[in-house]
């Protein structure tokens, strides 16, 4: 199998059709199996996913009852993934371009000592400082992205597994391949990600209406526990490399770990940080308080 492909879909029952219409230009006649991960979907994902299994032999449908990214991408590593020359990862609300993910697989071929290879925004407001961020730090975007088939078998052997909860995955999985996939300080080995400029990814941005604003304000919430996780959760992994690495993200909250973290000044994000940080004392950092997801 020349490519094995992961699709995370969660509640895009509407986007998910033009994803998977895209995979055979985005393939460019080269062989690939599609897992379609449907995580905690509450809408007609699954039915969607199902019925594109049923007419194509290379789409498979896989159901995950928790919405979870981090979680589904364990599962897909370690029981699903076919032995391909690349793995490509991407979100079943985006689009990818034409040729993007041979575009990725060759990006690994010339890049021997890469891991990971990074696709580029084709479309948002702020698409231009996005790719440039990806651009100068070697990160992947979630979005869209491949692993190499090395990489994946590495994974596995050291079982390595992204924390139950975890938000932000594209930037711990980002930070495992700069650290050489053993965590701690040095996360300086950018030959471990390469980027495939000619491999780029669309998706709707977001419009001036309730749904919208409904919808950005959800995730601002999520960018805001997301920031938190990463002071702490980094902050350990950097001290004590992967032995830190807890199984699920609550597992980090603790009054000791939280100490000193503080909202970011941003207006916007102000507000969002300090609602955020009541409620993660409140349901972790107390005494005799049990782990539990956030609400």
């Amino acid at each position: 199998m020349a490519l094995s492909i992961c699709i995370f879909a969660h509640n895009t029952q509407w986007r998910l059709p033009h994803c998977i219409g895209a995979l055979d230009k985005a393939a460019a006649g080269a062989d690939y199996r599609a897992h379609i991960m449907v995580n905690g979907a509450t809408d007609q994902t699954l039915a969607v996913a199902k019925t594109f299994a049923a007419v194509d032999d290379r789409i498979c449908t896989h159901y995950l009852p928790v919405a979870d990214k981090a979680n589904a991408w364990n599962d897909y590593v370690n029981h699903f993934a076919d032995d391909g020359d690349a793995h490509i990862f991407l979100d079943g609300d985006i689009k990818p371009s034409d040729s993007a993910f041979l575009a990725l697989r060759d990006a690994l071929k010339r890049a021997p000592d890469a891991y990971g290879a990074a696709a580029l925004p084709a479309s948002g407001r702020s698409q231009h400082a996005w790719a440039a961020r990806l651009l100068k730090h070697h990160y992947l975007s979630g979005n869209l992205y491949a692993l190499s088939g090395d990489c994946v078998r590495l994974v596995r052997n050291r079982q390595i597994r992204l924390p139950f909860g975890a938000k932000g995955e594209d930037g711990l999985i980002s930070y495992l391949l700069l650290t050489d996939l053993k965590g701690g300080a040095d996360d300086t080995h950018k030959r471990r990600i390469t980027v495939a400029e000619n491999a780029t990814f669309e998706f709707d941005s977001l419009q001036v209406n309730w749904r919208d604003v409904e919808t950005y304000h959800r995730r601002l919430i999520r960018y805001s526990e997301r920031h938190f996780q990463k002071k702490v959760l980094y902050r350990l992994l950097k001290q004590n490399g992967l032995a830190a690495m807890p199984n699920t993200i609550y597992d980090i909250y603790s009054p000791e770990n939280m100490r000193g973290l503080s909202p970011r000044l941003s207006p916007v994000e102000f507000w969002y940080d300090v609602s955020m940080l009541r409620r993660l004392r409140a349901k972790y950092a107390a005494p005799s308080k049990t782990f539990f997801p956030l609400a």
